[in-house]
């Protein structure tokens, strides 16, 4: 359709008609999920962890970083570490059960990683979803501490010693908050302290 319009004396209502389509969409993306589970073997969700069952941080983010990341979780769960990664598969609608679902009970502390820059925002997109999920979920939740973090932005790169460097700073009583990985901020001081000689041993 082009160049149709609404008056204001309907256009609200129609608006909030959609609800119910966006409150089912979850649902109906997990369901298609669990069918190409059935057809190819590979399981997906909208939320999927890796890590440590009794992680005490996490790393929650989207897209191909979320690899770098959940690789990286997985080689220090070995080490004997605590750390786990929450992947995002399905951002909108954002579905807060699904997410609550996805993390441990052990969680302490959580680094949302976000590959934006929202200029003059008090946070950056999936930072914002994730603090007001675990505010909307109920007391269990509301003392896990939260912080932000940018990287990767216009390709940047994002390798597990950034990665590391994240769960590193979730092991301060105050971690940076709104902090940048994988660049020298020395404008505004963004950045974290990482090792750049870090790295995964492969298996031979």
């Amino acid at each position: 359709l082009r160049g149709t319009a609404q008056n204001p004396d309907i256009f609200f209502q129609a608006r909030e008609t959609v609800n119910p389509y966006y409150e089912a969409c979850p649902e109906i993306v997990q369901r298609n999920m669990e069918k190409f589970t059935a057809l190819v073997g590979r399981q997906y969700n909208l939320f999927d962890y890796a890590g440590a069952a009794d992680a005490e941080r996490i790393i929650v983010i989207m897209v191909s970083g979320a690899e770098t990341a959940a690789e990286t979780a997985e080689y220090l769960v070995e080490k004997g570490e605590k750390v786990g990664v929450i992947k995002v598969r399905l951002y909108r609608p954002f579905s807060v059960t699904h997410l609550l679902k996805a993390i441990p009970e052990t969680v302490k502390k959580i680094a949302v990683l976000d590959r934006t820059k929202e200029p003059g925002a008090s946070g950056e997109p999936l930072y914002q979803d994730i603090v007001t999920a675990l505010k909307e979920g109920g007391s269990q939740y509301n003392q896990i501490q939260v912080i932000g973090g940018r990287y990767g932005l216009s390709s940047k790169e994002f390798t597990p010693a950034m990665v590391k460097g994240v769960y590193d700073e979730l092991t301060k009583d105050q971690p940076k908050n709104h902090f940048t990985v994988g660049i020298i901020d020395d404008v505004t001081h963004t950045s974290l302290d990482y090792d750049p000689a870090f790295f995964i041993e492969m298996p031979e």
